[in-house]
């Protein structure tokens, strides 16, 4: 168990929140079309209820830096009945090349969007998730531009941001947390709160420093929270023996493929499907149960139970 990392109690996070946000993060996978990567495939999306979609943005996938293409890589809900609160979800893993970023363990420096922002040297990043955000390529923007473009629409039109929400799925949380920092330097007016699910290693120490050291990351109500299957190994990367480091706030869960094996399955221990429907369970039963088994991805058994943070990175 890391002694660095606060585990939240369900009475700690937001219940409607928690739900809303990983529904987005869903919703963020159904705009992407393998057969045309580039363009949001708006028409797939569901938004959540009570929300309409508005707009998306792309970013430049690689494999390690190389055989660049551009990709649709978030959706932006907003509120029917707040116009003022919007959300910024960023899709996860879901072709070779994002996969490939996850595993490219070289550090970057992180630079903000306002070029004013001085980041010291030593505030680390992962370089495959800073490049997905910050490059461009072939005439496209960098998402980096592409999302400050977006948040620069929204605060000049009729229907400014009051609360912004980000979140994001396995890739998607290291991207929407680069985001969160970036706002917190670059538009330090906006409140913005980011729930995200499955997250990899973002930074170095010195990058969670810094990163917990911005105002909003000083209040429970506008920290960003982590939640995590303490069987999921995506969050176990990249790794701490590198210099890698959680940001400090984490609700635990724990479910794992109902057969011998289970413990191990990579993709079903880390499915967004298989993350929503243990937290719908548990945050929608009188007394927080975690204890139940439910039907995941092609009929597959999966398990849930109490979880225990020694338990974490121990089946690798």
């Amino acid at each position: 168990m890391d002694s660095s990392i606060t585990y939240l109690s369900t009475f700690e996070i937001d219940r409607d929140k928690t739900l809303l946000l990983i529904e987005a993060s869903i919703q963020a996978y159904n705009a992407f079309n393998e057969e045309n990567p580039a363009k949001c495939n708006q028409e797939k999306v569901t938004p959540p209820e009570g929300y309409e979609l508005i707009d998306s943005w792309t970013g430049v996938d690689a494999v390690f830096n190389q055989l660049k293409r551009v990709e649709c890589y978030g959706i932006v809900f907003r509120s029917q009945e707040d116009p003022y609160t919007y959300i910024f979800a960023f899709r996860g893993t879901d072709s070779t090349e994002d996969l490939c970023d996850d595993f490219g363990f070289d550090s970057v420096t992180f630079q903000a969007y306002d070029k004013n922002i001085v980041v010291a040297s030593e505030i680390l990043v992962e370089s495959g998730f800073y490049h997905i955000y910050s490059d461009s390529y072939d005439n496209t923007a960098s998402m980096q531009h592409q999302l400050f473009d977006l948040i620069d629409k929204y605060q000049t039109s009729a229907k400014p941001i009051h609360q912004l929400y980000v979140t994001g799925h396995s890739l998607g949380c290291t991207l929407a947390t680069l985001f969160t920092l970036d706002l917190a330097l670059s538009r330090p007016e906006i409140k913005v709160v980011n729930y995200n699910y499955a997250s990899p290693r973002v930074g170095n120490q010195e990058f969670v420093n810094f990163y917990q050291q911005q105002s909003l990351q000083q209040n429970p109500g506008t920290t960003t929270v982590r939640f995590q299957n303490v069987y999921d190994k995506v969050p176990c990367t990249p790794l701490e023996s590198q210099g890698y480091r959680h940001l400090p706030f984490a609700y635990l869960i724990a479910f794992y493929r109902d057969n011998f094996t289970g413990k191990f399955d990579i993709v079903n221990n880390h499915s967004v499907q298989n993350y929503k429907r243990v937290l719908e369970h548990i945050l929608n039963s009188p007394n927080d149960s975690y204890e139940t088994v439910f039907e995941g991805n092609g009929d597959k058994k999966i398990k849930s139970v109490e979880p225990n943070p020694t338990s974490i990175c121990k089946y690798w």
